[in-house]
């Protein structure tokens, strides 16, 4: 059977002083999108072979935030995702010129100079998580024209797609899960990108350095480990957005950046997560 075409529906039961943040946590993960119900919620994922680790490390947070909590799973049919989808995922405005729009909405309806089309995969690369919305913030700040700019977890390719659309002229778009390989492509379609952006899916990419900007937004447990290998990659005077963190997370993620060339000149916030601007100083 197709991987893809089961689910893995898990309900999790949280005191309400936690939920939203263990409801984010959960979307970071790569959840679909979330339905509330009384005493508890639910989130749905693939059912491939990262979704028990995924299970695993959202078990692990849950339990960290809350002792009582619990959390049960069941496998569930394919369902029409685009539809649930069209209830949660509208346009979200990220600056007042630049918007992430969700497929079936009318493009020539919006105003604005930049918009991202996406088509809904994963909650993650949508631009409705708040680490997704800061990254995008950054990037509309950061690009000029003309950068060269490193990707790491791209995911759907939303933080790539707009840093062409901005006006950076190559993004290298790195990625491990092979399972993002056809939203990805779909989201370049649906943007009219046919060169710029290089997309490598595997744990070794071959990196053409230097960057003018590298932009990574991955959960802490994933990040840390990866973080390092790319130190080097920006040159001199180039700027650097971390995000994808709990502000719970900021004095072991400000450690971890204190050991690189990367400068924290900005670190922005929303709701419980956390991203940070840097200089390669």
């Amino acid at each position: 059977m197709d991987v893809t075409s089961q689910w893995i529906s898990a309900d999790i039961s949280i005191s309400e002083q936690y939920r939203e943040i263990a409801m984010d946590f959960a979307l970071a993960l790569g959840g679909l999108a979330i339905v509330e119900k009384e005493e508890v919620f639910q989130v749905s994922y693939p059912l491939d072979n990262d979704v028990q680790l995924i299970l695993n490390e959202l078990t692990l947070f849950i339990k960290d935030l809350d002792q009582r909590a619990s959390i049960g799973h069941d496998i569930v049919d394919q369902e029409n995702w685009n539809k649930n989808w069209q209830a949660f995922f509208k346009p979200t405005q990220i600056t007042d010129q630049l918007i992430v729009l969700p497929e079936w909405e009318a493009v020539e309806t919006f105003p604005h100079k930049v918009k991202t089309r996406i088509r809904p995969a994963m909650a993650f690369g949508t631009g409705t998580h708040e680490t997704t919305q800061l990254c995008l913030q950054m990037l509309a700040a950061c690009i000029t024209g003309g950068e060269r700019v490193i990707d790491i977890g791209t995911g759907s390719g939303i933080l790539g797609i707009t840093a062409l659309h901005l006006g950076a002229t190559e993004v290298d778009a790195l990625e491990n899960d092979p399972f993002t390989k056809d939203n990805i492509q779909d989201n370049l379609a649906l943007n009219g990108i046919h060169s710029g952006f290089n997309l490598q899916i595997t744990e070794n990419p071959v990196l053409n350095t230097p960057y003018d900007l590298l932009v990574v937004n991955i959960i802490r447990a994933r990040l840390f480990p990866i973080l390092p290998k790319y130190f080097q990659a920006v040159r001199f005077g180039g700027k650097v957005i971390v995000s994808g963190l709990l502000a719970i997370e900021d004095e072991e993620t400000r450690a971890l950046l204190a050991a690189s060339p990367w400068k924290i000149i900005k670190q922005f916030t929303k709701n419980e997560w956390i991203a940070y601007l840097c200089e390669v100083k």
